[in-house]
């Protein structure tokens, strides 16, 4: 009787090779909560004895926590959302600021537009119209050369009107983009693949650009603007800043991705039949679905006039989300439109109350003065200098703070704090300028939400991720500045 050997030498390395990294990551998975919180504890203790003598007492613990949990978010050894409710208790606990103004943020206009927003979503996603819509656009570009990937970037643009969460529409379009690869044969190791699947990435992430509920860290930015400058920024308004800019990205957003997953440029024929098909399985458009498109260019009509109404972009949305499952308009079930994840509003709450603590207990004064010199005011005092300089300074924090609220969060008040030392700064247009960067996060995996759950599905890596996102890093830079030189100088946001 013979024993079977593995007398395979290569074969033996990988399994030893393979063993080995497994080991390697089990110990970092070990030791990644640990070191996390040791490294927020140091943060914490580093600041807040630091800076005795130099900073007063709540600001000082104000800023301590806020570091601390800025480090939390970006290792992620918890949860966002835990993260955010160590805020909730930390702050009053230490005597920094009041419960109330603790939890004024989850009283904002803003949580209820989300709320809003998500109820929308749910609705939509109970009829086909979602699916048809994004059958008919891939019906009309998928045999024309690159129209598979501009069909899959030009899907979240028109859901961004009516669904306000990068997240809700990534989640929406991930099961029609498996649809296209598995009628094109398309795998997860193909370069055809990892490019459809990067073109969700940044098609949901460009897709926020110009619709001002269509990105949490829009709505942030706007509650910000209102916090620290006591101005109000419309629908419209944010419309009229971006709209040339989403018209230059989304085009340009095709070209960075067509160049960099470059593949033989065959044309997916069959895809217009099957395409046609799958629409004709839905059936014609009904009642129920022309309803619900009645409903939602309402909305969108009643945002683009805010300025006449005077109702700020929430109400319209709480509007639409009740006719939605009203008896005789019903489109959707009312239990299954109030079915919403709480985990994004806990950190959208936070964020705000948190923003509102940073100015309250005069943060944001002592990091102005901290960063303020010859050379920072010398940038900032340069309309156009000021615009490039915070485009760049916001992507780098972006690179380390991972998620877009908290970059948000992490940058909007310092840059109005020092334009607010800077003669000439365009103060308004500097917040809108990070609030917008902050969406354009395509280098590494975490920077936004839709690319964490792109690279869940295995088909792209974070080494796919490089080339384009060093390209559209710059594209978006290059494309802020020019806004800068044109289209905001003739507005006189400059």
């Amino acid at each position: 009787m013979s024993t079977i050997r593995n007398s395979n030498p290569q074969v033996k390395t990988e399994n030893h090779g393979e063993q080995s990294g497994q080991k390697g990551r089990s110990v970092w998975l070990a030791l990644k909560r640990p070191l996390s919180f040791g490294l927020a504890a140091a943060a914490f203790l580093l600041l807040f004895f630091g800076l005795q003598g130099y900073v007063e007492y709540a600001p000082r613990v104000t800023l301590a926590i806020t570091i601390g949990v800025i480090i939390l978010w970006v290792l992620e050894p918890i949860p966002f959302s835990m993260t955010a409710v160590l805020v909730l208790f930390a702050l009053p606990i230490s005597g920094a600021v009041s419960t109330e103004l603790v939890l004024s943020g989850f009283a904002s206009p803003a949580i209820f537009l989300i709320v809003a927003g998500m109820m929308i979503a749910s609705a939509v996603e109970q009829t086909s119209l979602g699916k048809r819509l994004a059958y008919q656009l891939l019906y009309w570009f998928g045999e024309k050369k690159g129209g598979v990937l501009a069909g899959i970037i030009l899907i979240p643009q028109v859901m961004a009107f009516f669904i306000p969460a990068a997240a809700v529409r990534t989640a929406m379009l991930l099961p029609i983009v498996f649809s296209i690869t598995s009628i094109l044969g398309v795998t997860e190791r193909d370069v055809q693949g990892k490019k459809l699947m990067m073109g969700v990435v940044v098609g949901c992430g460009v897709s926020g650009t110009a619709i001002l509920p269509a990105a949490i860290g829009n709505v942030i930015t706007v509650d910000l603007i209102h916090t620290y400058l006591k101005q109000q920024v419309t629908y419209l308004d944010w419309l009229v800043l971006a709209l040339p800019m989403w018209l230059i990205l989304i085009p340009a957003s095709w070209w960075v991705l067509h160049r960099c997953f470059p593949v033989p440029d065959e044309i997916p024929v069959g895809l217009k039949r099957k395409m046609k098909a799958m629409i004709r399985e839905l059936g014609p458009i009904t009642t129920q679905e022309k309803r619900l498109l009645a409903i939602l260019l309402a909305v969108c009509g009643m945002w683009a006039l805010e300025g006449v109404h005077g109702l700020p972009p929430v109400i319209p949305a709480l509007i639409g989300a009740v006719l939605m499952a009203w008896p005789g308009i019903k489109v959707a079930d009312w239990d299954k439109i109030l079915d919403i994840k709480f985990a994004p509003l806990i950190m959208l709450g936070v964020t705000l109350s948190l923003g509102r603590a940073l100015y309250e207990t005069g943060v944001t004064d002592y990091l102005s003065k901290w960063m303020e010199n010859d050379l920072t005011l010398y940038l900032f005092s340069n309309p156009a200098l000021a615009v490039l300089t915070v485009a760049i300074l916001t992507q780098l924090i972006h690179k380390v703070t991972s998620n877009v609220s908290t970059a948000v969060i992490a940058t909007v008040p310092v840059v109005m704090a020092l334009s607010a030392h800077a003669e000439g700064a365009p103060a308004l247009l500097l917040a809108f300028v990070t609030g917008v960067t902050c969406l354009f996060g395509f280098l590494l995996v975490v920077e936004t939400i839709p690319g964490v759950m792109v690279h869940g599905t295995g088909w792209v890596t974070q080494q796919d991720f490089f080339k384009p996102g060093f390209w559209l890093t710059l594209l978006t830079t290059a494309v802020t500045f020019l806004m800068a030189m044109t289209w905001w100088t003739w507005l006189g946001y400059m």
